[in-house]
């Protein structure tokens, strides 16, 4: 199925702005619709307090919601005039919480599209968790650096693959992307043994299964016993450059942390290229 239909969550930061830059480049070269979309936060009241707010408070406050949410898209549309685009962009503005609703409005479409989530782990400013949104969202995150330059895509890309469900998962969600590459680069770790669902099957070959889909591929081997897998994976995205890492969100059964294990949390935190996540 061809991508043709691409969400990008919009909040007028410069984490999001380069999301929107990324998603019309995808939105170019798939002719795919880019839509916008920022989530206005409901009345930070509960609703037996709500009825002791003065009328022209409660008034002056959806007033100053209206507003911030247009200021957003006008900074939006700018920013796609700005580029160009000549390709169908939509807008949506949507009320609730940041996570639940950016994931339950990702199931309409191909791909989620999102600035990195650095402060996302911090800071109260960025109310998207990233771990409640790839857990409920069901279709695959594109997360965009939040210093990412756009560039021209190299058409490479790459995949971290120890065999495991997350990592087929992943794949398989980013099939769509992957078969109009011209070079796919796997990306396994010395020190990690294949998944124990698959163990030791000769007779598999994820190169044959991608070449039968028109992928060419590459495996990249490369030590983890140093620095740690995301480091080491990080640092040959860094020398291959490719246009997309994708990679599953491992957790707990993997790497014994709380759903995001160290490795995926490490890459959230520290990726200089474009991720496809999926879970």
């Amino acid at each position: 199925m061809a991508i043709k239909d691409l969400l990008v969550a919009y909040d007028g930061n410069e984490a999001s702005q380069h999301a929107l830059e990324f998603a019309l480049q995808m939105g170019n070269k798939y002719k795919a619709t880019v839509t916008g979309m920022a989530v206005s936060r409901p009345e930070p009241f509960e609703s037996h307090l709500r009825k002791w707010i003065p009328d022209n408070v409660k008034e002056s406050m959806h007033t100053a919601r209206l507003e911030a949410t247009k200021s957003i898209e006008a900074k939006f549309r700018e920013q796609v005039k700005g580029t160009g685009h000549t390709g169908e962009v939509q807008w949506l503005v949507e009320e609730g919480q940041p996570d639940l609703t950016l994931a339950r409005s990702a199931r309409f479409f191909d791909i989620l599209i999102i600035g990195q989530f650095l402060t996302a782990f911090k800071t109260e400013h960025r109310s998207v968790d990233p771990q409640e949104l790839l857990q409920r969202a069901g279709k695959p995150i594109l997360i965009v650096p939040k210093h990412y330059k756009p560039r021209p895509f190299r058409e490479e890309a790459a995949v971290a693959w120890d065999g495991s469900r997350h990592a087929a998962r992943a794949l398989t969600d980013a099939m769509q992307i992957l078969e109009t590459k011209k070079k796919l680069y796997i990306l396994e770790a010395h020190a990690e043994k294949q998944s124990r669902d698959i163990g030791d099957l000769p007779g598999l070959d994820l190169q044959v299964h991608l070449k039968r889909h028109g992928v060419e591929s590459e495996i990249v081997k490369f030590d983890s016993t140093t620095h740690g897998v995301g480091p080491a994976l990080l640092q040959h995205c860094e020398e291959i450059d490719p246009d997309v890492l994708v990679m599953g969100a491992y957790g707990r059964a993997k790497f014994g942390a709380q759903f995001f294990g160290g490795v995926t949390r490490y890459v959230l935190q520290n990726h200089k290229v474009p991720v496809l996540l999926s879970h």
